[in-house]
């Protein structure tokens, strides 16, 4: 059993001993999965490539290239008790009990926050409004479009993120944006500094799943002297649950809201302005560039060349929710939609500098994307990034430690003239 123990699901599924079809190893243990993440702030620059074939182990005969649906898992390797709790009760895999297990610690921390402020105690009451959005954020973020708690815990997430913000002063400004007549609601924070002061910024690119709630809580560049605007985009968060706003092929349009709206502030540097895509941003980030020409650099952490190739086909279990992202009716009008969601003869259009991360046993995007991606951008000064992609427990090896902050380093490069 020892030795079982310490096999990744990678190699049992190598091995034969697990499929689709199977309980995940993890339950046969009793040890929970690791979950996946997108390294933002890790990898090493400079080493160019793309998908590890030999580690990726296709699974021949396997639904989906017997690529699992891994998303769905949290980590034992955390110092957090709510986190631990959840990773011991939850049945990996399975949604509804995702969501009623992250439910659960959720309601109890937003308790907890309502008995403090009750008490006069709002500082401490702020940080358990914090966890409860965290957590009430763990159970929508995976819920479909047709699950009647989708709405009701979007909106407990927002409304304890915000109670945050009333119990004393939010590191963050709430900001609307207006997108073709419509407004987009985010967020936007920078560092201290004297009156006056303009600052680079870096524009947030989110993945399919993520939320400007949590996306603005990255304090990475603001820690090296820029800006961070942090907008739930068309296709994300509040836009897409609450306004049936669709992400649309030209992400330009959307950088060019971004930057509208960036020109009009007395504390922003409009000449320094970079774009960081998060995951599903991979691909939204390097199309924007490539229309939009007052990005000065953009970096992505896993960088996408065709959005039905490198996601919608590399990850099927992930389809219904790209279809919902995108606005098609079923997924095979998706499939006919995502045909312009690429980067076919648009690559060499970017000219900014440009940072392509990828992880070359990424399970959920496909690495041979990124480089494809990369050899196509002949017109942009541009690197590659190995390590930041998405990180489950085949490639993690457990606890994960200090990493080289790779993209806001670099973001930091590109866009702050002065030391930081």
């Amino acid at each position: 059993m020892n030795s079982l123990l310490q096999l990744s699901r990678r190699s049992l599924v190598r091995l034969g001993i697990i499929g689709t079809a199977i309980p995940p190893i993890s339950s046969l243990l009793n040890s929970a999965a690791l979950a996946q993440d997108v390294g933002l702030e890790s990898g090493s620059i400079g080493a160019v490539g793309g998908r590890a074939e030999t580690q990726l182990f296709p699974g021949q005969h396997l639904p989906g290239g017997g690529q699992l649906e891994i998303r769905l898992t949290q980590s034992l390797y955390t110092s957090d008790p709510d986190q631990l709790e959840v990773a011991q009760r939850l049945r990996p895999y399975d949604l509804d009990s995702w969501v009623t297990e992250w439910t659960r610690v959720a309601e109890r921390n937003e308790k907890e926050a309502d008995k403090l402020v009750a008490e006069g105690r709002k500082v401490s009451a702020a940080e358990y409004y914090q966890r409860a959005s965290g957590f009430y954020r763990d159970a929508c973020w995976p819920q479909p479009v047709t699950d009647a708690r989708m709405l009701p815990t979007y909106k407990k997430m927002r409304e304890t993120f915000e109670k945050v913000a009333k119990m004393g002063r939010a590191p963050y400004e709430k900001v609307t944006i207006n997108y073709e007549g419509t407004m987009l609601e985010g967020y936007f924070r920078k560092p201290g500094g004297a009156a006056g002061k303009k600052f680079p910024v870096v524009i947030a690119f989110q993945g399919a799943d993520t939320m400007a709630e949590n996306t603005i809580m990255n304090g990475a560049y603001i820690a090296r002297g820029m800006a961070y605007l942090a907008v739930d985009f068309p296709g994300q968060g509040g836009a897409l649950r609450l306004h049936d706003l669709h992400l649309p092929p030209d992400t330009g349009r959307i950088a060019k809201a971004m930057i509208d709206y960036l020109e009009t502030r007395a504390d922003v540097d409009a000449k320094r302005i970079g774009m960081q895509g998060i995951s599903m941003g991979g691909y939204g980030v390097p199309r924007a560039a490539s229309e939009e020409k007052r990005l000065k650099a953009v970096m992505m952490s896993s960088g996408s060349y065709d959005l039905g190739r490198d996601l919608f086909d590399y990850l099927p279990s992930i389809q219904e929710r790209v279809r919902w992202i995108i606005g098609a009716k079923d997924l095979a009008d998706a499939r006919k939609k995502l045909a312009d969601y690429t980067l076919d003869g648009r690559a060499k259009n970017i000219e900014c500098a440009m940072l392509v991360g990828y992880s070359k046993d990424d399970r959920i995007m496909d690495p041979a994307g990124a480089l494809k991606l990369y050899q196509a951008a002949v017109n942009s000064k541009r690197e590659m990034v190995e390590g930041t992609g998405h990180t489950q427990a085949s490639n993690a090896g457990g606890p994960r430690g200090m990493r080289p902050p790779a993209l806001p380093d670099w973001a930091a490069k590109q866009l702050v003239t002065e030391g930081v």
